[in-house]
């Protein structure tokens, strides 16, 4: 009975250590997913001159995930009719993106960004969406060191701190 109480402890806490090591993995994963959309977007406002109503509402199956619950919520609502802006609009989809973890500087870079969407002319929003592509990219690359540096540290200390609590409590 001790030995299985013993391995419960060690797996849930090892488990809990995979849990927090995953969360660097999906930031990671979310961000190169947000850099290829805002490319994305960029191009196509850039050089097809495709409305924005329709880019989303053509890209939301594209994605999977937060993202796509992103583009999801603001085609919903685009397509409702319901007079609000592009930025109030584009700022309830940001609410799923925060529910998922992603940095609040992230946040605010693409709040500021849909603030500008649809506002100007096309080079005006190029312009911007290429500084919010530098900002993301930035963003990835602290997240990725981040998740060299803490994978592997959650990943041993969840199981570590298991079985020194089963040594503790034996």
């Amino acid at each position: 009975m001790k030995s299985l109480a013993a391995a419960l402890i060690i797996f849930s806490c090892g488990g809990m250590g995979l849990i927090i090591a995953g969360s660097y993995k999906q930031r990671v994963h979310h961000l190169r997913e947000l850099i290829r959309f805002v490319q994305l977007l960029e191009s196509e406002i850039h050089f097809a001159r495709t409305t924005l109503p329709k880019l989303i509402a053509g890209q939301a199956a594209h994605f999977s995930g937060a993202e796509g619950g992103f583009l999801t919520e603001i085609k919903g609502i685009l397509s409702d009719g319901t007079g609000e802006s592009f930025a109030s609009i584009w700022d309830q989809g940001l609410a799923i993106l925060a529910q998922d973890g992603l940095p609040p500087e992230v946040l605010e870079e693409l709040h500021a960004c849909g603030k500008v969407l649809g506002r100007s002319d096309a080079a005006e929003q190029s312009k911007h969406l290429k500084q919010l592509l530098y900002r993301l990219e930035q963003a990835l690359a602290a997240a990725e060191r981040d998740q060299e540096k803490h994978l592997r540290l959650w990943q041993y200390l969840g199981f570590g701190a298991g079985l020194l609590l089963v040594l503790l409590l034996v």
